[in-house]
Order: C-alpha cells, then sequence, then structure tokens
C-alpha cells in the first residue's frame, strides 16, 4: 500500500513537472519570438535617424528593412529544412546566437552599405528561429495542447509587428543603442532553451532521407499545397490594408497610429484558434479566418473612416486565425522527417506575400479604393477555395 501511494505521487511528480517543462518551453519560444520577428519592423520607426546619419533620402533608409526581410525569406528554404536533419535544439540555439552577433554587427555599422550588409546577414540568421520553433512546438507538447501551443507562437509572431515598433520609437539612444540592448536578449533565450529543449526529442534518430524525398512526399500532399498557395495571401492582404492606407494618408481620414491600435486587440483572437483546431480541424480554421480577412477587405473598400476603422480590426482578427490554422495545417500533415521542410516553405510563402505588397498597394492606391483592397480579397477568396478543394482531393486520396 505504501509503495503503490508512493509510485502515484512519484507519477504525479512526474507529470507536474513535464507541464512546467512544457510552459516554460513556451514561455521562452514566445518571448525569442517576439524578440526575433520584430527585428522585421524594428527599423521602421528609424527611417528618419538612418536617412539623417547617413545622408540619404528616406526611401534609401526604408532599405534597412528591406535587406532584412529578403534574406529572412530566402533563409527559411535553407535553413527550415536543415533541423530535419541536424535536430530541432541545435539549429534553435545556432540560429539565437547567429542574431546575436548579427545584432551587434548591426550596431556597428558605420556606412550604409555595412548597415545593409549587417540586416542582411541578421535576417540570415533570425530566419532559423520561426520553422524550428513551430516543429518544436508540434513534436515537444503532447497533442491536446498543440493547437495551443501553435496559437500562442502565432500571437507572438503577429504581436511583434506592433510592439517592436513601439519598443524602437521610445528607447533611447537610436539604433545603435537599440540593437546593442536587443543583442544580449538573444544570448538568453538560447542559455534558457538549452535547457527546455528536450534533447532526445529534438534530434532526429531515424535514417537520413534524401531532400528530393522528403519534398516529393509534400508536393503529392493537395492540402499541404493549398496551405502554402493560401499562405502567400494572408500577409499580402495584411501589408496591403496598411500600405494602401499610408499611401491614400489624409484622404482616409482617420489617423494611421489609430488605425494600427485598433487592430492590436483583435489579434488576441489567435488564442481561439486552439480551441476551434480542436473542435473544427485546423482547415476549418484557416478558411474562417481567410474569409474573414476577405471581408475585411471589402468593407473597406467603402472608403469611410468608419468602415476602414470596423476594417482594420476584422482583418486583424481573420489573420490571427488564418495564420494559426495554416500552420497546423501543415505541421499536422507533415511527418517528423519533414516537417521542418514544410513548415519553412509555409513561412516563405508568408513572407514572400508581405514582400510583393508594398509595390502593390502604392500602385492600385493610385486608382482607388476599390482596386486596392479588392484584388488582396479576391485572392484570400481564391484562397478558400483551393484549401477547401485540397481538403476534398485529400480526403478521396486517403
Amino acid at each position: 500500500m505504501h509503495l503503490k501511494s508512493t509510485l502515484n505521487v512519484g507519477s504525479q511528480f512526474k507529470a507536474e513537472a513535464l507541464a512546467v517543462r512544457h510552459i516554460s518551453l513556451l514561455a521562452l519560444l514566445m518571448a525569442c519570438g517576439f524578440m526575433v520577428v520584430g527585428q522585421l519592423y524594428v527599423t521602421i520607426p528609424m527611417v528618419a535617424e538612418i536617412s539623417a546619419r547617413f545622408g540619404i533620402d528616406p526611401a534609401q533608409a526604408a532599405l534597412a528593412g528591406t535587406a532584412f526581410g529578403v534574406a529572412y525569406a530566402a533563409g527559411f528554404l535553407l535553413f527550415g529544412p536543415m533541423s530535419d536533419r541536424l535536430g530541432r535544439k541545435r539549429m534553435i540555439l545556432i540560429g539565437l546566437i547567429a542574431t546575436a552577433i548579427a545584432t551587434g554587427l548591426v550596431a556597428l555599422a558605420d556606412s550604409f552599405q555595412a548597415l545593409l550588409a549587417a540586416r542582411a546577414v541578421q535576417g540570415l540568421a533570425a530566419s532559423i528561429f520561426p520553422p524550428v520553433a513551430l516543429s518544436l512546438v508540434t513534436e515537444e507538447l503532447p497533442p491536446k495542447h498543440r493547437p495551443l501551443g501553435v496559437s500562442l507562437m502565432s500571437f507572438a509572431f503577429l504581436g511583434a509587428a506592433p510592439l517592436a515598433q513601439l519598443f524602437a520609437a521610445w528607447a533611447p539612444g537610436g539604433m545603435t543603442q537599440t540593437m546593442l540592448q536587443l543583442a544580449p536578449f538573444y544570448l538568453l533565450g538560447a542559455a534558457g532553451l538549452f535547457f527546455a529543449v528536450s534533447a532526445g526529442r529534438a534530434t532526429l534518430a531515424s535514417a537520413p532521407v534524401s531532400g528530393g524525398s522528403r519534398l516529393g512526399s509534400l508536393l503529392r500532399d493537395p492540402v499541404i499545397l493549398a496551405a502554402w498557395a493560401a499562405a502567400v495571401t494572408v500577409l499580402f492582404g495584411f501589408v496591403s490594408f496598411y500600405g494602401g492606407a499610408q499611401a491614400l494618408g489624409a484622404q482616409l481620414g482617420i489617423d494611421l497610429q489609430t488605425l494600427r491600435l485598433i487592430g492590436l486587440p483583435p489579434l488576441l483572437l489567435a488564442f481561439a484558434a486552439a480551441p476551434l483546431t480542436r473542435r473544427y480541424g485546423a482547415t476549418v480554421t484557416a478558411r474562417a479566418g481567410l474569409v474573414l480577412a476577405a471581408l475585411a477587405l471589402a468593407i473597406a473598400t467603402a472608403g469611410s473612416s468608419l468602415a476602414i476603422g470596423a476594417a482594420a480590426a476584422a482583418l486583424a482578427a481573420g489573420v490571427a486565425l488564418a495564420v494559426p490554422g495554416l500552420i497546423a495545417t501543415v505541421a499536422g500533415r507533415a511527418s517528423n522527417t519533414n516537417r521542418g521542410l514544410a513548415l519553412a516553405i509555409y513561412s516563405f510563402a508568408l513572407f514572400l506575400g508581405a514582400s510583393f505588397a508594398p509595390p502593390v498597394a502604392q500602385t492600385l492606391g493610385r486608382i482607388g479604393t476599390v482596386p486596392l483592397w479588392l484584388c488582396p480579397a479576391a485572392l484570400l477568396l481564391l484562397a478558400t477555395l483551393a484549401l477547401s478543394v485540397g481538403v476534398r482531393r485529400g480526403q478521396s486520396a486517403a
């Protein structure tokens, strides 16, 4: 009797320890997610400072963000698949340490060319984190907690946009001090994850699989293909909305800062994606988010300040559902041997859409609000249709 009670206490203690480890892992991944993805947006409030510091015009200064973003998107394809072979723990530690070093190089850049080069290196280093972090969430957490984990990471990635800009605007000392302040936190994140990530489950022990066969198995899955295509439209619509609002400016009759603040609270809807995914499935959650985002952009074409404010809230809510829904769709259908590759391609597609959005928004904004926002709305609806067709084909092939 005494032995049985001792075993029960031991089992309960083990379960609680696992729960604490999972909470610690998620907290660390979220904190690192805010800091890593935030580098995409942190130079936006610094354009005037960069312009004055290097004696260039603001359009050139904005390339500090472009240099990071292009390298960031390309890096997903390079480093995401490597985690399938080298292990999640090793890759995420390398990524955070490299990001810390690159962030220091950005702070020390003494010419605009050096700044662009350092930002590109920083983007490559930072690109290691998101797909590996999402793979860790899928593999480390118990199945019933995975949708919540994906939602938490999605919120961290999406919330990084406003939070990074707020931090950059408030931080004293400009770009140099901001980067020097951030660099040590990447090292702290790496130290924490060294202990929080399970080495056994984060390093793949199976026989190596060739890149061609890993990609081939993904290309044969119609649901994954449709999810990749849909990913291009999500941030394309999101950035097109704000890029178009920036291009139209005073014509909209609403303050741009107010517009950004309106879109922040609905991002919390990412947490609703977990119960929705458990109850209805990942693809249903993703499609609901895509339709809501399309509806928001259609509302924005009315052009009034009330319509645009409502659209900002609805669009953020739609993106908050679509992103975790698509992540869960891709991660859930991929296997351990190709999940890193699958999520790397997803991440590349997501930020590819974001990269195309600004010039398209600037061009369509000259014509008017209807083509400006109906174009991305139509693409979101096409993505919803493609995902529905992919699900049907996937079911018939099963």
